[in-house]
């Protein structure tokens, strides 16, 4: 046997094996556990999505990943990667298969070229791999649930590329949480974005609010990675459904400061009004005193 041939023997032993062969910068809270990487826009949304949704979440973290992608990239700078999602979860509690249900629907699947109001590479949608067997749940359910739900889609207006699974680079700590941390300025972010207002024109508003809605009976039980059906558990950081500001909070800020430059600058004009009338007043009295 040539060394071609060895070679070649090898790298189609290990190929499967090699999908992610960087070691991501997160760890996994349990060994039992698994993950799943997806891009559906925004990180923010899509962690919330998760989280507070999707059943059997143990951990949504926002981050970067792209086979093209520089090492260590931030959020300044990460030329060719995608704002992705790593989504930590309990595979006795739910499955691959149902994660990437919430996949498809918190994603535009005709928009290629980005998500909602964001555009460009970082924004385009994916949904990753990081063996055979995620590869082919994935492409059936292409196949068995979502072709056949909208029957007037057809195959190649689809724009959510399945992808080998490339190194997760997880985002800075300001990005994580974020619709936690800052539920009023992630709220209208969201609305301003038209993310709800699209997915509801694509996938309905029933199905939306199946997918987005804590009150929901629509997922009850769920079929998990083993095959037996549970009891769906949301909502792992028992977080409240975030209501959007009348206006971000920087602009607020922004306003503050506009305000309070507006009565500086008012008061300094009544103050030099003020002396000025005060010295016409002192000069006429000494006028007066000199006739």
């Amino acid at each position: 046997m040539t060394k071609l041939c060895v070679v070649t023997l090898i790298i189609s032993i290990l190929a499967p094996q090699l999908v992610n062969a960087t070691e991501d910068d997160y760890q996994l809270k349990s060994a039992q556990h698994k993950s799943l990487l997806v891009a559906v826009g925004c990180f923010w949304c899509g962690e919330q999505a998760f989280e507070q949704y999707a059943p059997g979440v143990v951990e949504a973290v926002s981050g970067y990943a792209g086979t093209d992608g520089i090492e260590n990239p931030t959020y300044r700078n990460h030329p060719g990667h995608f704002e992705v999602v790593l989504v930590e979860y309990d595979p006795t509690k739910t499955s691959y298969q149902v994660l990437i249900d919430y996949a498809w629907k918190n994603s535009d699947p005709f928009n290629g070229n980005g998500q909602f109001c964001d555009y460009g590479p970082s924004y385009k949608p994916a949904i990753f791999y990081d063996n055979d067997e995620e590869r082919e749940i994935a492409e059936r359910y292409v196949q068995e649930t979502v072709l056949p739900n909208y029957p007037t889609w057809k195959e190649k207006d689809l724009q959510i590329p399945l992808l080998p699974r490339p190194t997760f680079w997880t985002a800075e700590t300001y990005h994580q949480n974020y619709y936690i941390k800052n539920p009023g300025d992630y709220g209208y972010y969201k609305n301003a974005c038209g993310r709800p207002q699209r997915l509801k024109d694509v996938w309905g508003k029933d199905v939306y609010d199946c997918y987005h809605n804590l009150e929901s009976s629509c997922f009850e039980n769920v079929t998990n990675a083993s095959g037996d059906v549970v009891e769906a558990e949301l909502n792992t950081k028992g977080a409240e459904e975030p209501e959007a500001a009348l206006l971000p909070r920087k602009y607020w800020i922004t306003i503050g400061a506009i305000g309070t430059a507006l009565v500086v600058i008012m008061v300094s004009f009544l103050v030099v009004k003020k002396r000025g009338e005060d010295n016409k007043s002192k000069q006429s009295m000494e006028l007066k005193q000199l006739n």
